[in-house]
């Protein structure tokens, strides 16, 4: 008969080895919580950090962080082109030569009459008026359009023959808002006008000039932009004068004066123009975590009522973020990471000044 044992030990010695393996293994589970211990002690902090964040003695995070800004310099604000024009009742200004969707338009609108609010062509925003009796200016801005078509000025009274000169000028470079204005009165051969303090730095003054009784010299300081007049020899004729120079600032602007022959009212106005800002952007460096194992970092800047996150790749030490609002507060925060979790942050706080 063929024997039909299997392989392996014999049945009899089966049941107490199977006995001590059940032993070894009830005791194994009464060890783990022991050994496991350290490793439990050592992730302990993790549920209690938000953001699924590892215990700041495991993932260590990256030291020595420091903020600092760097500007990038717009050009100065430039002149394109100037051109004046005259009228009876209105006058319509063509735009200058080479004039560039963008580009910054200050019209410069004289006439023979005062308390008048001219009617001006859509678009155009008033930035100051000044009267004396018999003479009056108007300032006014806009920001060109593709094409920008020639603009007319009118006096408020259908049918008004009165004289009317102007000029209007197209600046590059020069941040669309409305510039700082200020305008005096007078009488005499010639028309000053008057300082303003600005706070800004590298701006473009212009200063106009507008005269009864015809034409105006050029004007002393700064480069000539334009001069016309509606005729000379009695007070119903309205001459016009513009310049205008780079001022450094902050700080106040000098006075700028323009000669007639004769003496008659006036008024001098100067109008400060802003240079697009400056781009700012903050330069961040650190010396890395020591956690060998982490993965990267997460960078967070919160500014401007804005948030936004990168991820950066491990062994980077530096990096640099922009462009920034000048004059905006900025805070960075900076922690170590693997996968989901995070280190204890380090954070900075910026205040670009360009």
């Amino acid at each position: 008969m063929v024997s039909m044992r299997a392989h392996g030990l014999p049945r009899g010695r089966r049941g107490p080895l199977a006995a001590i393996v059940a032993v070894l293994a009830a005791a194994a589970l009464l060890l783990a919580p022991t050994v496991l211990d350290g490793a439990h002690a050592s992730f302990s902090a993790t549920t209690a950090n938000s953001g699924d964040a590892w215990a700041a003695d495991q993932l260590q995070p990256p030291s020595n962080l420091t903020v600092s800004s760097s500007c990038t310099l717009t050009p100065t604000i430039a002149r394109r082109a100037s051109s004046t024009a005259t009228g009876a009742g209105s006058v319509t200004l063509p735009m200058p030569a080479n004039t560039t969707a963008g580009d910054y338009l200050l019209a410069h609108v004289g006439y023979h009459d005062d308390t008048q609010t001219l009617i001006a062509p859509s678009g155009w925003q008033l930035v100051g008026r000044t009267d004396n009796t018999t003479i009056a200016s108007n300032v006014y801005w806009k920001e060109a359009g593709a094409n920008e078509p020639s603009a007319t000025f009118r006096h408020p009274t259908s049918g008004s023959t009165l004289y009317f000169a102007g000029g209007v000028t197209a600046f590059r470079n020069a941040r669309l808002v409305a510039p700082l204005f200020a305008g005096v009165p007078g009488s005499s051969d010639t028309a000053t006008t008057p300082s303003v303090t600005t706070q800004d730095k590298n701006v473009q003054v212009v200063h106009l000039f507008t005269k009864t009784q015809g034409p105006l010299d050029p004007a002393s300081g700064g480069a000539d932009f334009y001069g016309t007049s509606t005729g000379t020899g009695d007070g119903v004729h309205v001459g016009i004068r513009g310049a205008g120079e780079t001022f450094g600032g902050p700080g106040s602007t000098t006075p700028r004066s323009a000669t007639a022959l004769e003496s008659s009212r006036w008024v001098a106005q100067v109008v400060v123009l802003q240079r697009v800002a400056d781009t700012a952007t903050a330069n961040l460096s650190w010396t890395p975590t020591p956690s060998t194992w982490a993965d990267g970092y997460r960078l967070e800047r919160a500014g401007g009522g804005a948030t936004t996150s990168s991820t950066l790749a491990a062994g980077t030490s530096s990096v640099s973020q922009g462009p920034l609002a000048d004059g905006t507060a900025y805070t960075f925060t900076l922690t170590a990471a693997r996968n989901a979790w995070r280190s204890s942050p380090v954070t900075r706080t910026l205040t670009p000044d360009c």
